[in-house]
């Protein structure tokens, strides 16, 4: 072979090798996309690795930790997460389980990437349910991809010997999806990575459109209008306890008498990234004590918004002059704030690596406090410089929450223009944080 050839194959195998050398393997699973079928061949349940690790404890009679992350369907008091824990208690009755429960109404996988170590990680749980494909509905698949794989690998970094498990539910507007033979578009995401990590998933919705293909069950109703039907909800979205949450529970109850024995016991193991800029490295930041110099205070233990939301933001501070200001300097991708949004919340101007925008922490559902947070977007890989600026300036709140047709009866609740903040979300290093 002449020296040119020789040059121009090496040449070849080097572009070769460039083209694929920053790609992520693949599962068999296809990307973002799932073939249809029919509803009655659809899979609600893929075992996969299966819970070894979660059954061994069990019949081995030592405690057992059964975390629940995800939004409003799974917080719900008497919902599927309550019946499923207390099945879990009779079925089992000589293992003594604990309960961890980590779910926020209206919050999906972004925010619970973030919130995995402190609200279930450090409770050292032996299995983690994972719902979010209703409230993930509206998220890319890569969006998804990066953040049901930052919670998956560091619940493995923190135990490999922690069991997963994936649930899926439905909302009204995904639910023509599974009358078509296929899960919504979030749960085809996730199903993704549940394929390549070996994680077992069971989509609950499944069931509930057999039920209504087959004339059973009304989705959206109200029961005393239907009284031979079930009626799985009334408001589009949440089951009701009566009729909704059960079916949910039956589909977990009969995938877990399945799973049980199924496989053998060991450590998870940690492959190659799926998505290389996966949320593995999300941090919720805990913030210094502001000093008395500063525009800002810790809300002592007495006032109620402290004691409302001390599960899950044990420390809230808050703006007790106009133009409080944080400054922060970080190193990464991605800068969140989890605060609390109600009545006294108002407008922020945040200046990023100087350049200026406002960001409205008052919306329509504003009468009542929730928990809230809201992320700086489309950032480079670099260093970033952030100042946020609780300027204090009245707007018409009113004008705002007609929107819900909701009216103001008592000003006072809402003449404080201020912002409450817990802690701060970090996709990457923080490098300094500043109370001013």
């Amino acid at each position: 072979m002449s020296l040119n050839i020789r040059f121009s194959v090496a040449i070849l195998l080097v572009l070769f090798l460039a083209s694929g050398c920053h790609k992520q393997p693949v599962s068999n699973a296809k990307v973002g996309t799932q073939n249809k079928t029919s509803l009655a061949a659809l899979e609600e349940f893929h075992q996969r690795g299966g819970l070894p690790n979660f059954f061994r404890k069990v019949h081995e009679g030592k405690e057992v930790k059964v975390a629940y992350i995800g939004g409003s369907i799974t917080e719900a008091s008497e919902g599927w997460r309550s019946l499923t824990y207390n099945w879990l208690r009779i079925n089992y009755p000589h293992t003594p389980f604990t309960e961890i429960n980590a779910t926020i109404g209206g919050t999906g996988s972004g925010l619970g990437v973030f919130r995995m170590e402190r609200d279930v990680l450090d409770k050292q749980p032996d299995l983690v349910f994972v719902e979010f494909a209703v409230n993930d509905s509206g998220q890319s698949p890569e969006n998804l991809y990066r953040t049901m794989e930052g919670i998956v690998r560091k619940t493995w970094k923190a135990n490999s010997s922690t069991d997963i498990c994936f649930v899926y539910t439905v909302a009204e507007n995904t639910f023509g999806d599974l009358l078509k033979g296929q899960y919504q578009r979030s749960a085809q995401a996730m199903e993704v990575i549940a394929e390549y990590y070996q994680i077992p998933s069971i989509h609950m919705g499944v069931e509930v459109a057999r039920l209504s293909q087959a004339g059973k069950l009304i989705f959206t109703g109200k029961p005393e209008e239907n009284p031979d039907k079930i009626v799985f909800t009334s408001d589009r979205t949440h089951p009701l306890s009566k009729s909704g949450h059960p079916i949910y529970a039956s589909v977990v109850k009969k995938y877990f008498e399945k799973m049980d024995g199924a496989a053998q016991p060991g450590p998870h193991p940690l492959p190659t990234p799926y998505i290389a800029d996966n949320w593995e490295t999300a941090q919720m930041v805990t913030l210094p004590e502001p000093s008395s110099s500063t525009h800002w205070e810790r809300l002592p233990e007495g006032i109620a918004i402290a004691g409302d939301f001390a599960k899950f933001m044990p420390s809230i501070y808050r703006a007790t002059a106009p133009d409080a200001t944080l400054h922060i300097k970080f190193k990464g991708t991605k800068l969140g704030f989890y605060d609390i949004i109600g009545p006294a919340s108002s407008m922020l101007d945040v200046t990023v690596d100087g350049e200026k925008k406002q960001v409205q922490r008052f919306d329509q559902w504003s009468n009542y406090y929730r928990k809230g947070n809201f992320y700086l977007d489309d950032l480079s890989d670099g260093i970033h410089e952030v100042t946020v600026r609780v300027p204090g300036h009245e707007f018409d709140k009113a004008k705002i929450l007609k929107i819900r047709k909701i009216e103001i009866t008592d000003p006072s609740l809402y003449a404080e223009n201020g912002w409450y903040l817990s802690n701060i979300m970090v996709l990457g290093e923080l490098l300094s944080f500043q109370w001013e």
